[in-house]
C-alpha cells in the first residue's frame, strides 16, 4: 500500500517554471529572437550586395551572409542579453520586449497609465443638512 504523502512532491521547485538555458545563459526565446534577427539582417544584405553587384553571379551571398550573421548575432547576443539581464527581475527582458511592441503596435494587453497608485481608501465626507 502507497500513501499519498509518497507519490506528491511537498513543495515545488523554482527551476521547473523557469525558461531553460540553451547557450551562453540565453533562454531558447533569446536564442531564437537573436538567430531570427540575424537572418533577417543577413539575408537584407545579401540582396543588398547581390543586386548592387549583379543577381546573376552573387546570388550565394543572399544564405551566406543569412546564415554568417545568424551565427554572428547568436555569439555576440549572448553577452548582450547578459548584461541587459544583470540585476533584473527573472522575466524581464521578455516583458520589456512585450511592453515595446504593445507601444509600437498600440495593442491592449498592458496597463499604461503614469502616476502613482494607491492601496488605501479615500475618506469622503458626507455633508448632512
Amino acid at each position: 500500500m502507497v500513501d499519498n504523502e509518497d507519490q506528491t512532491i511537498p513543495f515545488l521547485p523554482t527551476r521547473l517554471n523557469r525558461e531553460s538555458t540553451v547557450f551562453g545563459g540565453m533562454s531558447m526565446s533569446e536564442f531564437t529572437m537573436a538567430a531570427i534577427f540575424g537572418f533577417i539582417v543577413g539575408a537584407g544584405l545579401g540582396l543588398f550586395f547581390s543586386l548592387m553587384f549583379g543577381i546573376g553571379d552573387f546570388w550565394p551571398l543572399i544564405p551566406s551572409l543569412a546564415m554568417f550573421l545568424c551565427l554572428l548575432f547568436i555569439v555576440i547576443g549572448k553577452s548582450l542579453f547578459a548584461r541587459l539581464k544583470r540585476g533584473k527581475p527573472e522575466a524581464y527582458l521578455n516583458r520589456l520586449i512585450e511592453v515595446k511592441l504593445e507601444r509600437l503596435f498600440g495593442g491592449n494587453q498592458f496597463i499604461f497609465r503614469q502616476g502613482t497608485w494607491s492601496i488605501r481608501r479615500v475618506n469622503k465626507q458626507i455633508k448632512c443638512k
